[in-house]
Protein backbone atom coordinates (compact mmCIF):
# COMPACT_ATOMS: atom_id res chain seq x y z
CA UNK A 1 0.00 0.00 0.00
CA UNK A 2 1.42 3.40 -0.97
CA UNK A 3 1.68 6.18 1.59
CA UNK A 4 1.38 9.85 0.61
CA UNK A 5 3.58 12.30 2.53
CA UNK A 6 2.86 16.02 2.52
CA UNK A 7 4.37 19.30 3.72
CA UNK A 8 5.07 22.82 2.50
CA UNK A 9 8.29 24.81 2.36
CA UNK A 10 8.98 28.37 1.23
CA UNK A 11 9.56 27.35 -2.40
CA UNK A 12 7.21 24.50 -3.19
CA UNK A 13 4.09 22.71 -2.16
CA UNK A 14 5.98 19.50 -1.70
CA UNK A 15 6.63 16.48 0.45
CA UNK A 16 8.30 15.60 3.71
CA UNK A 17 8.40 12.52 5.86
CA UNK A 18 6.02 12.55 8.81
CA UNK A 19 6.90 9.02 9.89
CA UNK A 20 8.93 6.00 8.86
CA UNK A 21 7.08 3.23 7.12
CA UNK A 22 6.74 0.05 9.17
CA UNK A 23 8.21 -2.29 6.58
CA UNK A 24 11.27 -1.87 4.46
CA UNK A 25 9.71 -3.18 1.24
CA UNK A 26 6.55 -1.00 1.27
CA UNK A 27 6.39 1.25 -1.83
CA UNK A 28 6.21 4.94 -1.01
CA UNK A 29 4.21 7.41 -3.08
CA UNK A 30 5.21 11.06 -3.06
CA UNK A 31 2.93 13.82 -4.37
CA UNK A 32 5.22 16.64 -5.49
CA UNK A 33 4.19 19.93 -7.06
CA UNK A 34 6.28 22.97 -7.92
CA UNK A 35 4.30 26.11 -7.15
CA UNK A 36 1.51 26.76 -9.66
CA UNK A 37 1.55 23.27 -11.19
CA UNK A 38 -0.44 20.08 -10.73
CA UNK A 39 0.88 17.46 -8.34
CA UNK A 40 3.06 14.67 -9.73
CA UNK A 41 2.99 11.13 -8.35
CA UNK A 42 6.46 9.82 -7.60
CA UNK A 43 6.81 6.32 -6.18
CA UNK A 44 9.81 4.98 -4.26
CA UNK A 45 10.37 1.23 -4.56
CA UNK A 46 13.13 -1.33 -4.17
CA UNK A 47 15.58 -1.30 -7.06
CA UNK A 48 15.93 -4.18 -9.50
CA UNK A 49 19.06 -5.08 -11.50
CA UNK A 50 17.54 -3.68 -14.70
CA UNK A 51 17.06 -0.29 -12.99
CA UNK A 52 20.71 0.38 -12.28
CA UNK A 53 21.86 1.85 -15.59
CA UNK A 54 19.01 4.38 -15.59
CA UNK A 55 19.64 5.07 -11.90
CA UNK A 56 23.29 5.88 -12.56
CA UNK A 57 22.26 8.20 -15.39
CA UNK A 58 20.27 10.12 -12.76
CA UNK A 59 23.44 10.21 -10.64
CA UNK A 60 25.38 11.65 -13.59
CA UNK A 61 22.76 14.31 -14.38
CA UNK A 62 22.34 15.39 -10.75
CA UNK A 63 26.08 15.36 -10.12
CA UNK A 64 26.81 17.50 -13.15
CA UNK A 65 24.05 19.98 -12.24
CA UNK A 66 25.94 20.47 -8.98
CA UNK A 67 29.53 20.28 -10.22
CA UNK A 68 29.46 22.55 -13.25
CA UNK A 69 28.17 25.69 -11.44
CA UNK A 70 31.06 25.22 -8.99
CA UNK A 71 33.61 25.29 -11.80
CA UNK A 72 34.24 21.54 -11.89
CA UNK A 73 34.24 19.52 -15.10
CA UNK A 74 31.13 17.42 -15.82
CA UNK A 75 31.25 13.67 -15.44
CA UNK A 76 31.53 12.41 -19.04
CA UNK A 77 29.63 9.19 -18.36
CA UNK A 78 27.43 7.66 -15.65
CA UNK A 79 29.16 5.90 -12.74
CA UNK A 80 29.73 2.20 -13.23
CA UNK A 81 27.00 -0.17 -12.08
CA UNK A 82 29.39 -2.92 -10.92
CA UNK A 83 29.41 -2.06 -7.21
CA UNK A 84 25.65 -1.45 -6.84
CA UNK A 85 25.00 -4.69 -8.75
CA UNK A 86 27.35 -6.52 -6.38
CA UNK A 87 25.58 -5.02 -3.35
CA UNK A 88 22.11 -5.69 -4.77
CA UNK A 89 22.96 -9.37 -5.20
CA UNK A 90 24.15 -9.42 -1.58
CA UNK A 91 21.34 -7.41 0.06
CA UNK A 92 18.33 -6.09 -1.86
CA UNK A 93 17.09 -3.90 1.00
CA UNK A 94 19.64 -1.12 0.52
CA UNK A 95 18.88 0.05 -3.03
CA UNK A 96 15.84 2.20 -3.89
CA UNK A 97 14.62 4.11 -6.92
CA UNK A 98 12.09 6.91 -7.24
CA UNK A 99 9.86 6.71 -10.32
CA UNK A 100 7.69 9.29 -12.03
CA UNK A 101 5.54 7.17 -14.28
CA UNK A 102 7.99 4.81 -15.95
CA UNK A 103 10.97 7.15 -15.54
CA UNK A 104 13.51 6.79 -12.75
CA UNK A 105 14.09 10.21 -11.19
CA UNK A 106 15.96 9.31 -8.01
CA UNK A 107 18.34 6.70 -6.59
CA UNK A 108 19.21 5.84 -2.99
CA UNK A 109 21.85 3.18 -2.32
CA UNK A 110 23.23 2.04 1.02
CA UNK A 111 25.30 -0.91 2.20
CA UNK A 112 25.93 -2.50 5.59
CA UNK A 113 29.05 -4.22 6.88
CA UNK A 114 28.81 -5.69 10.35
CA UNK A 115 26.87 -3.04 12.27
CA UNK A 116 28.13 -0.15 10.14
CA UNK A 117 25.76 1.48 7.62
CA UNK A 118 26.98 3.65 4.73
CA UNK A 119 24.94 5.73 2.30
CA UNK A 120 26.72 5.14 -0.98
CA UNK A 121 24.60 7.29 -3.32
CA UNK A 122 21.61 9.61 -2.97
CA UNK A 123 20.80 11.57 -6.12
CA UNK A 124 17.61 13.10 -7.52
CA UNK A 125 17.00 14.39 -11.05
CA UNK A 126 17.45 18.17 -11.19
CA UNK A 127 13.85 18.78 -12.35
CA UNK A 128 12.33 17.13 -9.25
CA UNK A 129 14.77 18.33 -6.60
CA UNK A 130 13.53 20.21 -3.50
CA UNK A 131 10.25 18.28 -3.59
CA UNK A 132 10.94 15.76 -0.83
CA UNK A 133 12.10 12.93 -3.08
CA UNK A 134 15.57 12.93 -1.54
CA UNK A 135 14.13 12.74 1.98
CA UNK A 136 11.81 9.91 0.97
CA UNK A 137 14.69 7.88 -0.49
CA UNK A 138 16.93 8.68 2.47
CA UNK A 139 14.24 7.55 4.90
CA UNK A 140 13.94 4.24 3.08
CA UNK A 141 17.70 3.65 3.21
CA UNK A 142 17.76 4.64 6.89
CA UNK A 143 15.19 1.92 7.52
CA UNK A 144 17.81 -0.42 6.08
CA UNK A 145 20.14 0.71 8.89
CA UNK A 146 17.39 0.40 11.53
CA UNK A 147 16.38 -3.12 10.54
CA UNK A 148 20.04 -4.21 10.57
CA UNK A 149 20.49 -2.65 14.03
CA UNK A 150 23.39 -0.55 12.76
CA UNK A 151 25.37 1.15 15.52
CA UNK A 152 26.78 3.86 13.26
CA UNK A 153 25.67 5.53 10.03
CA UNK A 154 27.95 7.44 7.69
CA UNK A 155 28.44 8.87 4.21
CA UNK A 156 30.83 11.02 2.19
CA UNK A 157 29.37 13.88 0.18
CA UNK A 158 30.54 16.98 -1.70
CA UNK A 159 31.58 19.62 0.82
CA UNK A 160 30.04 22.37 -1.34
CA UNK A 161 26.61 20.70 -1.53
CA UNK A 162 24.87 22.76 1.14
CA UNK A 163 21.41 21.35 0.42
CA UNK A 164 22.52 17.75 0.92
CA UNK A 165 24.60 18.42 4.03
CA UNK A 166 21.58 20.20 5.51
CA UNK A 167 19.39 17.19 4.72
CA UNK A 168 21.86 14.83 6.40
CA UNK A 169 22.14 17.07 9.47
CA UNK A 170 18.37 16.92 9.90
CA UNK A 171 18.63 13.13 9.84
CA UNK A 172 21.29 12.87 12.54
CA UNK A 173 24.47 12.67 10.44
CA UNK A 174 27.06 15.30 11.39
CA UNK A 175 30.26 16.55 9.72
CA UNK A 176 33.22 14.59 11.10
CA UNK A 177 36.14 14.79 8.68
CA UNK A 178 37.18 16.86 5.65
CA UNK A 179 38.55 14.89 2.71
CA UNK A 180 40.13 16.03 -0.54
CA UNK A 181 40.41 14.39 -3.92
CA UNK A 182 43.96 15.15 -5.01
CA UNK A 183 45.63 14.45 -8.35
CA UNK A 184 48.98 14.94 -10.05
CA UNK A 185 50.40 14.30 -13.52
CA UNK A 186 52.04 10.89 -13.45
CA UNK A 187 55.20 12.35 -14.99
CA UNK A 188 55.55 14.82 -12.13
CA UNK A 189 55.08 12.07 -9.54
CA UNK A 190 57.69 9.88 -11.26
CA UNK A 191 60.21 12.73 -11.39
CA UNK A 192 59.80 13.66 -7.74
CA UNK A 193 59.34 10.26 -6.11
CA UNK A 194 62.73 9.71 -4.51
CA UNK A 195 61.97 7.15 -1.78
CA UNK A 196 61.64 3.56 -2.84
CA UNK A 197 59.23 2.80 -0.02
CA UNK A 198 58.49 -0.66 1.32
CA UNK A 199 58.15 -4.00 -0.46
CA UNK A 200 54.95 -4.74 -2.36
CA UNK A 201 53.49 -8.09 -3.39
CA UNK A 202 50.12 -8.93 -5.00
CA UNK A 203 47.29 -9.68 -2.59
CA UNK A 204 46.37 -13.33 -2.95
CA UNK A 205 42.87 -14.36 -4.08
CA UNK A 206 40.13 -14.31 -1.46
CA UNK A 207 39.80 -15.73 1.19
CA UNK A 208 43.56 -16.09 1.84
CA UNK A 209 43.99 -12.42 2.87
CA UNK A 210 40.84 -12.32 5.04
CA UNK A 211 42.58 -12.62 8.41
CA UNK A 212 45.18 -9.87 7.99
CA UNK A 213 42.99 -7.43 6.04
CA UNK A 214 40.22 -7.83 8.61
CA UNK A 215 42.67 -7.10 11.41
CA UNK A 216 43.82 -3.86 9.76
CA UNK A 217 40.28 -2.77 8.83
CA UNK A 218 38.95 -3.28 12.34
CA UNK A 219 41.92 -1.43 13.83
CA UNK A 220 41.52 1.53 11.48
CA UNK A 221 37.76 1.71 10.88
CA UNK A 222 36.13 -0.41 13.55
CA UNK A 223 34.20 -2.71 11.21
CA UNK A 224 34.91 -5.52 8.69
CA UNK A 225 35.44 -4.85 4.98
CA UNK A 226 35.36 -8.42 3.69
CA UNK A 227 32.81 -7.91 0.92
CA UNK A 228 34.65 -4.81 -0.31
CA UNK A 229 37.84 -6.84 -0.62
CA UNK A 230 35.96 -9.63 -2.38
CA UNK A 231 34.55 -7.10 -4.84
CA UNK A 232 37.91 -5.52 -5.62
CA UNK A 233 39.78 -8.82 -5.79
CA UNK A 234 37.11 -10.14 -8.14
CA UNK A 235 38.52 -8.09 -11.00
CA UNK A 236 37.40 -4.56 -10.18
CA UNK A 237 40.85 -3.22 -9.29
CA UNK A 238 43.77 -3.28 -11.71
CA UNK A 239 46.19 -4.03 -8.88
CA UNK A 240 45.86 -5.10 -5.26
CA UNK A 241 49.07 -4.90 -3.24
CA UNK A 242 50.16 -6.04 0.18
CA UNK A 243 52.78 -3.64 1.54
CA UNK A 244 55.44 -5.13 3.81
CA UNK A 245 58.34 -3.95 5.94
CA UNK A 246 60.95 -6.58 6.85
CA UNK A 247 58.35 -9.33 6.52
CA UNK A 248 55.72 -7.49 8.57
CA UNK A 249 52.48 -6.17 7.05
CA UNK A 250 52.59 -2.37 6.75
CA UNK A 251 49.32 -1.93 4.85
CA UNK A 252 47.50 -2.54 1.61
CA UNK A 253 46.43 -0.57 -1.44
CA UNK A 254 44.16 -1.01 -4.43
CA UNK A 255 45.00 0.78 -7.69
CA UNK A 256 42.71 1.37 -10.67
CA UNK A 257 43.76 1.21 -14.32
CA UNK A 258 43.35 5.01 -14.43
CA UNK A 259 45.89 5.52 -11.64
CA UNK A 260 43.53 6.09 -8.72
CA UNK A 261 44.93 4.79 -5.43
CA UNK A 262 42.48 3.61 -2.79
CA UNK A 263 41.44 2.29 -0.51
CA UNK A 264 44.87 2.60 1.05
CA UNK A 265 45.32 1.34 4.61
CA UNK A 266 48.40 2.10 6.70
CA UNK A 267 48.86 -0.42 9.51
CA UNK A 268 49.37 1.08 12.98
CA UNK A 269 53.09 1.56 13.62
CA UNK A 270 54.06 1.67 9.93
CA UNK A 271 55.66 4.74 8.39
CA UNK A 272 52.77 6.42 6.56
CA UNK A 273 55.04 8.26 4.13
CA UNK A 274 56.75 5.03 3.04
CA UNK A 275 53.45 3.15 2.69
CA UNK A 276 52.06 5.92 0.47
CA UNK A 277 55.30 6.09 -1.51
CA UNK A 278 55.09 2.35 -2.13
CA UNK A 279 51.51 2.62 -3.42
CA UNK A 280 52.40 5.54 -5.71
CA UNK A 281 55.40 3.68 -7.12
CA UNK A 282 53.15 0.71 -7.92
CA UNK A 283 50.53 3.00 -9.48
CA UNK A 284 53.12 4.41 -11.86
CA UNK A 285 53.97 0.96 -13.20
CA UNK A 286 50.79 0.82 -15.30
CA UNK A 287 51.76 4.16 -16.96
CA UNK A 288 48.58 6.18 -16.29
CA UNK A 289 48.44 9.84 -17.33
CA UNK A 290 47.74 10.96 -13.77
CA UNK A 291 47.70 9.64 -10.21
CA UNK A 292 44.85 10.46 -7.84
CA UNK A 293 43.73 9.66 -4.29
CA UNK A 294 41.32 10.88 -1.62
CA UNK A 295 43.20 12.22 1.40
CA UNK A 296 41.62 12.95 4.81
CA UNK A 297 42.41 16.37 6.22
CA UNK A 298 44.03 14.96 9.33
CA UNK A 299 46.37 12.59 7.45
CA UNK A 300 49.34 14.84 8.18
CA UNK A 301 52.05 12.48 6.94
CA UNK A 302 50.28 12.07 3.60
CA UNK A 303 49.53 15.78 3.30
CA UNK A 304 53.17 16.56 4.04
CA UNK A 305 54.32 14.16 1.30
CA UNK A 306 52.10 14.60 -1.75
CA UNK A 307 52.29 18.36 -2.59
CA UNK A 308 56.00 18.02 -3.32
CA UNK A 309 55.11 15.24 -5.79
CA UNK A 310 52.84 17.56 -7.77
CA UNK A 311 49.49 16.73 -6.16
CA UNK A 312 46.86 19.46 -6.03
CA UNK A 313 43.34 19.49 -4.58
CA UNK A 314 40.65 18.85 -7.20
CA UNK A 315 37.50 18.49 -5.10
CA UNK A 316 36.56 18.75 -1.40
CA UNK A 317 34.38 16.20 0.37
CA UNK A 318 33.08 15.83 3.89
CA UNK A 319 32.59 12.64 5.90
CA UNK A 320 29.35 12.76 7.89
CA UNK A 321 28.38 10.22 10.52
CA UNK A 322 26.06 9.74 13.46
CA UNK A 323 29.09 8.97 15.66
CA UNK A 324 32.82 9.64 15.24
CA UNK A 325 34.80 6.66 13.96
CA UNK A 326 37.97 5.74 12.13
CA UNK A 327 41.67 6.48 12.23
CA UNK A 328 41.81 8.98 9.37
CA UNK A 329 45.56 9.45 9.73
CA UNK A 330 45.96 5.94 8.34
CA UNK A 331 43.11 5.30 5.92
CA UNK A 332 42.47 6.78 2.46
CA UNK A 333 39.04 5.92 0.98
CA UNK A 334 38.58 4.65 -2.56
CA UNK A 335 35.52 6.69 -3.55
CA UNK A 336 32.83 8.53 -1.57
CA UNK A 337 30.28 5.71 -1.86
CA UNK A 338 32.78 2.93 -1.24
CA UNK A 339 34.85 4.24 1.67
Amino acid sequence: MAVVLEYEDHRHSTVALRFLLPTLSTPLQVKAAPEGTDAMDITCRLARPEDLEDAERVVQAAGNALRVPHGLPPWPSPPATAFPKFCLARDTAGLWVAEQGDTIVGFGFSWISGTFWCLSQLFVSPDVQAMGVGQALLSKTLLHAEHAEATNRALITFAYNVASTGLYLKNGLYPREPLYRMAAPAQAVAQNLADRGYDATPIAPWPEPEEWTDRIDRELLGFPRDFHHRFLLGGFAARAIRIERAGHIAGYAYISAQGHVGPLAIAPGADAKLVVTTALRCALESRPSQISMIVPGRADAVMDTVPALGFRIEEPYVLMASRPFGNWNNYLPRQPGFL
